[in-house]
């Protein structure tokens, strides 16, 4: 008879959870915490999650010394990550704070690998921005680093392999992007970083093309020129040219015409350098032919006469 009084004085304070009444008086000495999180299980298996939180923040605010309440930290997690719509949010808050409580629990890597996944799922398109990407990859990564026989870690360097492609395409359409808005001096330093950082996972040859476009059409940008003035006034030994004579008006700009279409000149070369790349390297594709186009329309035919004729 206890028992059942017990139970139902339980019953009764988590339907005041449920409801959002009174704050509940602490939970009966006579229900444990293994019947809390046993309750809150089966509830999870029916699906319904809601009440299974419930019981869980239950257990979580009155029994949070017991040996159930790391599990139950867990389980607050999965309540989110698992139900039919999955809140990643709320599922990667309680995942972090199981590790917060609990840095070197047996069950640590399962909470960072759902931490991770929580970013994974929640993953935009290579158009849009990636920091979900990133932070799924930073997750990832840690997991490896910190519990590399984890049976987690063969999905965990699949995911990682998903992200790095992920990014790579990303950081190539901010590229071409770039390129299409005639932003050239952005392109070729997009595109030149993700060729160094992403060399494994990157479209290598959409890259080569649109690189050489953008050196193609680059031209001198304001930081260019303000160095070009800064180590002008250097070389004559005065802080800026406002004091400049007549004739050293005129030197400077003959000086500057000259660095400038020596630097167009490397521009242009460069250009060419990543237009042959295509050519040599990917013969038969779509980008090599195009890439042959631009070298004959700069005045270089060594070297694709055999690619435009296969």
């Amino acid at each position: 008879m206890k028992r059942i009084l017990t139970a139902l004085t339980l019953t009764a304070a988590l339907a005041g959870l449920g409801l959002g009444c009174k704050k509940p008086k602490a939970v009966d000495k006579g229900v444990t915490a293994t019947e809390l999180l046993a309750t809150a299980d089966k509830l999870m298996k029916q699906g319904k999650f809601n009440e299974a939180r419930t019981t869980l923040r239950h257990l979580e605010q009155y029994l949070p010394g017991s040996a159930e309440f790391p599990k139950a930290k867990l389980m607050l997690g999965d309540s989110f990550f698992f139900q039919s719509s999955p809140s990643y949010p709320e599922a990667e808050v309680e995942y972090a704070s199981f590790l917060n409580y609990f840095p070197r629990h047996e069950l640590r890597d399962y909470a960072m690998y759902h931490r991770a996944l929580c970013h994974f799922s929640s993953i935009e398109s290579a158009e849009r921005d990636q920091t979900e990407t990133r932070k799924a990859l930073a997750g990832f990564q840690q997991l490896l680093a910190e519990a590399p026989g984890s049976p987690y870690a063969g999905e965990t360097r699949a995911k990682i392999l998903q992200c790095w492609r992920r990014i790579a395409e990303h950081e190539l359409i901010v590229g071409v992007f770039y390129v299409n808005t005639y932003f050239y001096l952005g392109a070729e330093r997009r595109l030149k970083s993700l060729l160094e950082t992403y060399p494994d996972y990157v479209d290598r040859e959409r890259a080569y093309f649109y690189l050489g476009e953008a050196m193609r059409q680059r031209l001198l940008a304001d930081g260019d020129f303000a160095q070009f003035n800064k180590d002008y006034a250097a070389k004559l030994g005065k802080e800026d040219l406002l004091t400049l004579t007549k004739e050293q008006v005129e030197q400077y700009g003959k000086d500057f015409r000259a660095f400038s279409e020596e630097q167009i000149k490397g521009y242009r070369a460069e250009a060419k350098s990543y237009y042959q790349k295509l050519v040599e390297s990917y013969p038969g594709s779509e980008w090599a032919r195009r890439a042959a186009d631009r070298l004959i329309t700069m005045g270089t035919t060594a070297g694709i006469k055999e690619e435009l004729d296969s």
